[in-house]
Parts: structure tokens; sequence; C-alpha cells
């Protein structure tokens, strides 16, 4: 076990995510989003990170969209019970569909551009306006509700472009 503990990259620097200036990576057992975007943080601090998920993206994707169908469970949960423990939860879920938004486009993640998410070329109708809408919002419900209906667009979103890109291979 090899933990780092590295600066946060300029391309990741946001208080939502981050609110200290450092974190700690274990590059020899590395978890997409724990810390969020490990990957990417290892990446622009120019420390070998093996695979990477916006190159080797079918595999990672299908991590964050596993991981993301758990924690929906217990976010619908949370939320039927009216529980004020979202927080947490939503936070992981809103890196997660930022990964799988950048690494189905075959990049990595970007949070502090505006237009990044405008930049994509798979992605869901109005993406950034609604990404920004959750991270406002990210204990409301209805945040929840976007959240879910982007991961879902985006998946099929990308599932095309992988058919497409096959198809045109045949």
């Amino acid at each position: 076990m090899k933990e780092l503990t590295l600066s946060i990259p300029l391309q990741l620097n946001d208080p939502f995510f981050f609110p200290e200036s450092k974190v700690s990576v274990d590059d020899s057992h590395i978890i997409p989003d724990d810390p969020f975007f490990a990957y990417e943080i290892l990446y622009y601090n120019d420390e070998v990170a093996g695979s990477l998920p916006w190159e080797d993206h079918e595999f990672f994707i299908g991590f964050i969209l596993n991981s993301w169908r758990e924690g929906e469970e217990c976010l619908k949960t949370l939320f039927k019970k009216r529980s004020k423990d979202t927080l947490p939860l939503m936070k992981k879920s809103i890196a997660q569909v930022y990964m799988l938004l950048f690494w189905s486009n075959s990049m990595p993640v970007i949070l502090n551009s505006d237009n990044t998410i405008d930049n994509l070329s798979i992605k869901p109708v109005n993406a950034a306006e609604r990404m920004s809408f959750i991270r406002n919002n990210p204990t409301l419900f209805h945040s929840f509700i976007q959240l879910s209906q982007l991961f879902e667009e985006q998946h099929k979103q990308y599932a095309k472009s992988l058919a497409l890109k096959r198809a045109g291979e045949n």
C-alpha cells in the first residue's frame, strides 16, 4: 500500500468536492470515487496510475454505473424517509456522473471551467445547466431525479456512441 498525499490539481480545484487543498490517494488500490476523482488526481500530479479510465472507458464506466445503481437505491430510501443525511451520497453520485460524462468522452474530469461540459461531444441535453442545478441544490429530491436522468441519458448516449464506433470498424 502506497499512500500518497497530493495537492488538489488546478483542473479539479473545486470546494464542493475538495474543501482541503490536499488529499490522500492509495495508488496501489485506486478506487475512482474514493477520494473523488482519484485517477485524475494522480494523473494531474504526474503520478503513474496504470490503466486510465478515459482510455479504457468500457471497463471503468461499468464500475461507475454499478456503483451508481447501489447509491441510487440508498438515495431513494434516504429521500423516502426524508432523511437529512443525503449530502455525502449525493456528492459521491455527482462526482460519479462527472466521471461518466468525461470518461465516456475519453477525457479526464475537469471541474473548474464553466464551458467544459458544453464542449463534450457525448452528453445529455442541457447537461451543464442541469449539473449546475444539482450542485447548487444537492439535497433536494428534484436534484436526485435530475441526477438519475443524467446517468440514464449519458449511459444511452455512450452506448449509442460505442455501437456506432463498432459499426464503423466493421
